[in-house]
C-alpha cells in the first residue's frame, strides 16, 4: 500500500504494453558488430558502467530493450510476458549491493520464449546454471542471497525510460553486449547509423586481414615533437 503523501515518480506504477522497437533489419545488421566499435562511432556515453559484464565468456546480446524499473519480481515478470523473440530485458534494479534479482529459473523461462538476453543493474544468482543454459546474462556480480521483493506496484514500472549502468535506456532502444560490456543506442540513432557502421567495420576487417607482417606504428617523430627524449640520442 502506498504511503499517503509520499512522493511518487510519474513513471512508477505504469505498464506500457506496446512499444516501438528498433527495426528488425537494423538489429540483424548490428548482430555482427562488437560493442567497442559502437563506442568508437557514438562516443562513450552509450557504454554502461564497467561493472556490468557477462556471467560467462562468449555471451552476446543484440536486440530491442524492454525495460523493468526496480527489482520487483512481479514487475519483472510482467515485462517478460510482454517481450517478443529477440528482445533484451533491461532491469534497472538500482544496483543492490548484496541481493540478487535474477536466476537460472527465470533465464530458462526466457530461453523457451527465444528472448535475446538480460541486463541486470544489480546481481544475479545461479551463475553456473545460467552459464550451462547459455542464456546471455549481463550483471554486476552474483550472490546466493535473493532480493526481498516489494509487494507495492508503485515500486516499479514496465517499458518506461530507465537508467541502467549509468546509461539512459528507452523501450525499443538497441542493446548490444559482449565480453567488453553493454552499450545502449537510441533507436533512431541506431537506425540512421547502421549502414555507415557496417561499412566501416567491413573496412576495418579488410585492413586487419592484410596484417601478415609487422608494420611499425611510426610515432617517433610525433613523440619527439611533444618533447620526449630518446635515451639512445
Amino acid at each position: 500500500m502506498a504511503v499517503p503523501g509520499l512522493h511518487r515518480h510519474p513513471n512508477q506504477g505504469i505498464v506500457h504494453t506496446v512499444i516501438e522497437r528498433v527495426d528488425s533489419l537494423t538489429v540483424k545488421k548490428y548482430s555482427d558488430v562488437y560493442s567497442a566499435f559502437v563506442v568508437d562511432h557514438f562516443g562513450k556515453h552509450p557504454a554502461m558502467e564497467v561493472g556490468i559484464k557477462p556471467v560467462a565468456p562468449g555471451m552476446k546480446i543484440c536486440g530491442p530493450a524492454v525495460t523493468a524499473l526496480g527489482a520487483d519480481l512481479s514487475v519483472r515478470r510482467m515485462a517478460i510476458d510482454l517481450m517478443e523473440p529477440g528482445d533484451v530485458l533491461i532491469v534497472a534494479a538500482g544496483n543492490p549491493s548484496n541481493r540478487s534479482c535474477f536466476g537460472d529459473g527465470t533465464a530458462l523461462r526466457m530461453s523457451t520464449k527465444s528472448l535475446g538476453g538480460a541486463v541486470i543493474d544489480g546481481l544475479t544468482r545461479d551463475v553456473d546454471g545460467i552459464a550451462e543454459l547459455g542464456f546471455p546474462t549481463f550483471c554486476r556480480g552474483a550472490t546466493q542471497r535473493n532480493y526481498h521483493y516489494p509487494s507495492d506496484g508503485e515500486h516499479g514500472a514496465v517499458n518506461v525510460p530507465v537508467v541502467c549502468g549509468g546509461v539512459l535506456v528507452n523501450p525499443g532502444d538497441l542493446v548490444i553486449g559482449d565480453g567488453d560490456g553493454v552499450v545502449a543506442i537510441e533507436r533512431h540513432l541506431a537506425e540512421e547509423a547502421v549502414d555507415t557502421i557496417v561499412a566501416n567495420l567491413d573496412a576495418e576487417r579488410e585492413m586487419r586481414a592484410q596484417m601478415t607482417s609487422y608494420e611499425p606504428f611510426g610515432v617517433e617523430q610525433e613523440l619527439r615533437s611533444r618533447g620526449y627524449r630518446f635515451a639512445s640520442d
